[in-house]
């Protein structure tokens, strides 16, 4: 059964407020202009829609990106009901939208409370604060925003529409489709301040994330991407596209990399390769390497392209120059043991972690997500699921190992961005100019003894480069390990200790003596145990 569970709080000393709140106020500082000194004295934003009959239209959909900022679910979507009015032309109702939540559990929500979305403006949707009614932690529940509707409440409807829309904050109608922009909507506990907005829709783009109202009656504009996967000669990969019913034709494409908008207007204008199809088909696309792609989904309908929808994976069906060992024992000792504590809550912990081996260098290893769906931190609005992200570690010299820096971070961003960890032997080797003598008389270098990789205590690094350009050392307790797969580690041995009986084998699995070993590597097999060791 799916627990709720809150977000841990971040503090890092060189933010001035605690990170997972981010409010408008820490947006101010820098340099979005959210407080005028003359808003207070504003009028309200708007009358109270009274005249005329509300109607209701039936049933819409509401996708949640609210409760997501703050506790640990996805972007669920479900049937809420909408109204309209004819004296209020583009306002739409929408009745008590988290009356039929999922997580919805002896509310006291009114089920005649409502929240009007104003759509006058297609370009400039907007709406203002509403309380949901929803308590899902004992902290009061939940009010929402737009900042669009923050800044036509504080500065009236047509100052306040301006500014929201130079700052690229309205929503947009379309084809009944009510959606707004990334990190423009908001959230707050009801009792909190007013200047404790947390940011909202930070899920938005892509496949099925992010805030959206569709309205009752919408075209069937609805696309679905599902990897289906390659072919037996792994040159062909097979995507599934479901079409809505209204679709006219839907414009597909496999192209390498994130999704961009270089990418969707040469679909547009039919500079990139492409498939149309009017139908839900499987497709073929060609695969030729690894690597990051993004599957692109464009409707029309009455002869013009609509809202593109896309998925962005990174496919290792080829697996070109590793080879899987299973699965590692990772004992994480970046976050949770900092010499100062920019994470707060958490602790030091072990847990199963996939790991490779390059093939052109044995003993050269890569962790694959190691802070993914195993580490027990792990949320899934957390982590970018759209790729893999690798910790290399090299043990080709297990008198040296290092782990190099993970430069496009580790996958996780807990509201500080990116999280950087790597070790201070493969700083000093790479940037300090340090030999491996060198690392290691410093007390810098890890150890690789037998299965497990260990590093000295404060010999890892984890660099926040969004806010602080200076890493923090890391396994200030000495609680790093890393267990490989039984029998995959490196045994540190001379060629006299390689003379006990055993069978010894080459990376090529040929049978060699004892007596004939050259420095290298080998494996050696005895007793029902197959390790890898160095012979110097």
């Amino acid at each position: 059964m799916f627990t709720l569970k809150k977000l841990m709080t971040v503090a890092a000393a060189f933010l001035c407020q605690v990170a997972i709140a981010q409010p408008l106020a820490q947006r101010q500082m820098e340099g979005a202009k959210y407080f005028d000194g003359s808003a207070a004295a504003q009028a309200p934003a708007q009358a109270e829609l009274t005249e005329g009959e509300w109607v209701s239209m039936g049933k819409g959909r509401w996708r949640d990106d609210f409760v997501t900022r703050i506790f640990n679910v996805e972007c669920l979507e479900w049937d809420v009901e909408v109204l309209k009015n004819e004296a209020y032309p583009g306002v739409y109702r929408v009745k008590a939208p988290y009356l039929d939540y999922a997580y919805t559990s002896q509310q006291e929500i009114d089920p005649e409370s409502y929240v009007d979305f104003h759509a006058e403006d297609p370009l400039r949707v907007y709406f203002t604060a509403y309380n949901t009614g929803l308590d899902l932690d004992g902290n009061g529940a939940l009010c929402i925003n737009s900042i669009a509707g923050y800044k036509v409440t504080e500065l009236g409807v047509e100052t306040g529409l301006v500014a929201a829309a130079n700052e690229g904050a309205c929503g947009e109608m379309q084809d009944g489709e009510i959606l707004f922009p990334q990190a423009s909507l908001l959230v707050k506990y009801e009792d909190s301040p007013n200047d404790q907005w947390m940011y909202a829709n930070l899920n938005f783009g892509g496949y099925k994330t992010g805030f959206r109202l569709l309205l009752p009656n919408a075209p069937d504009l609805e696309l679905n991407i599902d990897l289906v996967g390659v072919n037996d000669a792994k040159d062909k990969m097979t995507v599934h596209f479901g079409v809505g019913k209204d679709c006219e034709k839907v414009r597909v494409a496999m192209l390498p990399g994130k999704a961009n908008n270089d990418d969707w207007k040469a679909l547009l204008e039919g500079t990139a390769p492409y498939q149309d199809i009017t139908a839900s088909q499987d497709v073929a696309f060609d695969y030729e390497a690894d690597g990051v792609y993004t599957f692109y989904a464009i409707p029309y309908l009455n002869g013009t392209n609509r809202r593109v929808t896309w998925l962005t994976k990174e496919l290792t069906y080829l697996n070109l120059g590793w080879r899987k060992l299973g699965q590692c024992q990772y004992t994480e000792a970046f976050l949770a043991d900092m010499e100062q504590e920019v994470v707060s809550g958490v602790e030091p912990v072990t847990y199963a972690v996939d790991i490779e081996e390059s093939t052109e260098n044995p003993g050269y290893y890569r962790l694959i997500d190691p802070y993914g769906e195993t580490y027990p931190y792990y949320t899934k609005n957390d982590y970018d699921n759209t790729r893999h992200y690798y910790m290399e570690v090299d043990a080709t010299d297990p008198e040296c190992v290092s782990i190099k820096e993970m430069t496009d971070g580790c996958g996780w961003n807990f509201g500080i961005g990116k999280m950087v960890p790597w070790s201070r032997a493969d700083r000093g080797l790479r940037d300090q100019g340090m030999t491996k003598e060198e690392v290691k008389e410093k007390g810098l270098a890890g150890k690789l003894e037998g299965d497990v990789i260990t590093f000295p205590n404060d010999a890892l690094l984890i660099t926040f480069p969004d806010f602080y350009p200076f890493p923090y050392w890391a396994n200030s307790t000495g609680k790093f390990r890393i267990v490989l797969p039984e029998g995959t580690g490196i045994d540190s041995v001379t060629s006299d200790d390689a003379e006990a009986p055993a069978e010894i084998y080459d990376l090529n699995g040929r049978r060699v003596q004892p007596q004939t070993l050259t420095p290298g590597i080998y494996v050696k097999k005895q007793g029902g145990r197959a390790v890898k060791m160095m012979v110097k």
